[in-house]
Formats: C-alpha cells, structure tokens, sequence
C-alpha cells in the first residue's frame, strides 16, 4: 500500500489572489519534480465571498506571464475539518493565523500553521514573513505578490522533499523488516 500522500494548501481571504498563485506555482513544481502521486496541493479562503469564482483576472494574467496555468482555479472557503487531512497549512499573513488558529481544534492541528513565507531564506532573513495581499494594487503588487510567493514554493518543495524522504526511509525500513522476518 502506498503511503498517503503528503497535503499542502494555501490560505488568504478569498481564495482568488495570494493562495491561488501558490497552489498553481507549487502544483507545476510538484509536477515537474515527479511527485504528484505523493503530493496533494490545494488552497482555499479564510471567507465565503468569493466561492466558486475563478482566480482574480490579475493574478491569472501574472501566473501566465511567467508560464503557470491559473485558468481552472475556483475559490472555495476553508473548512476546519481538512486539518484531519492536511499536513502543512500555509497562511499569507499573521490575520490568517489567527483565523486558523480559532479553527484548528487541537495542539496537533495548529502546528500545522505556517506563514507562506516563512520557508523562503530570504523573506525570513529580513524578517518580512507576510505576503501582502495584492487585490488592492496594481499589476506591480500582483508582480510582487508572485515573486514572494514563487520563492516561498521553492522551500516549500524543499521541505516537503525532506517530509517525504522521512516517510519513504521509514516505509523502506518496514519493507527490510518483512524481508527479513517474512511477516509484517
């Protein structure tokens, strides 16, 4: 049986600008890398405003500009019974972590919570963990909001990578044991 796969989603307000484009972004990295039968990526809203609607037209236009597929996306409203399937909840800034930390209902479920940010080296040696939510801008806070974000998916991948070597090397060591005993 293989292992569950490893559930990543994205968190911000309404699901159309900050937690889409790291869906897509980490999606196409997951991809690209291989591992999309051990990786699920999904994302949501911390509110039920924009349900069902597609990603903002900005933040699709952005995505393309640099070669990701934002098209298909439509936003839906995070529910806090996903924190029984997810293993890494990715806020965009600290108003989101409130919000996920009322709805997480355990200790476990609210170590899951993590800024976006916070796995790109550069953002936390400046201490700039948030990502700024850029519907209320122009194309250049949609450009500012994509560059953070795509280099925040590139430790995320890092760290998932290492998640997965840790489940895998355990699974391998069950595999010798049978090897060795015959059984389970």
């Amino acid at each position: 049986m293989s292992p569950r796969p490893v559930h990543v989603t994205f968190v911000c307000s309404g699901n159309i600008c900050r937690s889409p484009m790291g869906h897509v972004i980490l999606q196409q990295m997951v991809d690209d890398a291989g591992l999309r039968h051990l990786v699920r990526v999904s994302s949501s809203g911390t509110g039920d405003w924009h349900v069902g609607e597609q990603a903002d037209p900005r933040t699709v236009a952005e995505l393309a500009r640099h070669g990701y597929d934002g098209s298909r996306h439509r936003a839906r409203e995070f529910d806090p019974a996903e924190f029984d399937d997810v293993d890494l909840v990715l806020a965009s800034d600290e108003g989101h972590v409130r919000t996920l930390q009322r709805l997480a209902r355990t200790p476990a479920n609210r170590r899951k919570i993590r800024l976006v940010r916070e796995f790109d080296p550069e953002a936390v040696a400046a201490g700039t963990l948030e990502t700024g939510d850029p519907w209320y801008g122009g194309e250049d806070h949609f450009a500012r909001c994509f560059t953070e974000v795509e280099a925040a998916c590139r430790g995320i991948l890092h760290y998932v990578r290492d998640q997965l070597d840790g489940r895998l090397d355990g699974r391998l060591g069950v595999l010798d044991d049978q090897q060795e005993t015959g059984r389970p």
